[in-house]
């Protein structure tokens, strides 16, 4: 009794640190998620207002995202480079594809390049990334029990982001401006990630805080500009103009 009273008063406390760490991987399984759901509604809802045909394009693109996150979670067993750097390359490429996706297939309705095949880059990539997010997220917990919190804010973090989307998300910001939210979200979670994480991150910490602080930039830079971006592109295309 008096040596399992002392080991629990010898064990030391979780470091303020450490639990900085632990509830950031928290935060960053809630927002994937809140993300994720809000880009496969985006792809699936834009693919319909383009292309028509709901219910196919609605399987086609919520079916194939979900073989391509398989994919992704695959793929995260590489650990050939830190489990880390993996994440925030993940974040940023997300990022990136979030805020070229809808643009690029505006673009290529009006041109002679299948959409489906453009639709089905973006949702391959998109999905890739995603499934790489969480096993990610559970490779930088410290704790091995800590799957069961982060898979409850990733679940979560889905319910609040597939709530948002036809209520508040779509209805005010429409398509261009929300595909460019989004690549903001994640370039700030890795940008997060990367502020929390700077010592692990060591030598390499100064090159990631400048790739994720770009990349903000330039998503932020595509939410402001996305309407004026939609109104040129309808008129050089279309020569009409309607609100999406």
């Amino acid at each position: 009794m008096q040596s399992a009273q002392l080991k629990i008063q010898t064990e030391p406390p979780t470091p303020p640190e450490t639990r900085a760490h632990v509830w950031v991987l928290y935060l960053g399984a809630g927002i994937a998620a809140f993300t994720a759901i809000a880009y496969e509604l985006l792809l699936a809802s834009y693919a319909t207002f383009l292309l028509g045909a709901s219910i196919f394009q609605y399987s086609f693109v919520l079916s194939l995202m979900m073989a391509s996150m398989g994919v992704g979670a695959l793929l995260t067993r590489n650990k050939g480079r830190s489990f880390l750097e993996q994440f925030l390359g993940v974040e940023v490429l997300l990022s990136w594809l979030a805020a070229i996706a809808i643009p690029t297939l505006y673009a290529t309705f009006a041109s002679t390049v299948p959409p489906h095949l453009v639709l089905l880059f973006f949702v391959v990539g998109i999905g890739v990334g995603i499934g790489m997010e969480i096993p990610l997220l559970n490779a930088l917990h410290p704790n091995s029990q800590g799957l069961s919190k982060i898979l409850f804010f990733d679940y979560f973090g889905g319910f609040v982001g597939g709530m948002f989307f036809p209520i508040l998300l779509l209805p005010e910001l429409g398509f261009f401006r929300l595909g460019a939210l989004l690549g903001v979200i994640n370039a700030s979670l890795g940008l997060i990630v990367t502020c929390i994480y700077r010592k692990e991150l060591a030598g390499r910490f100064k090159l990631w805080l400048g790739i994720t602080l770009v990349t903000i930039a330039l998503a932020a830079s595509g939410l402001y500009f996305a309407e004026s971006l939609r109104r040129y592109m309808e008129w050089e295309f279309f020569t009409i103009y309607k609100v999406l």
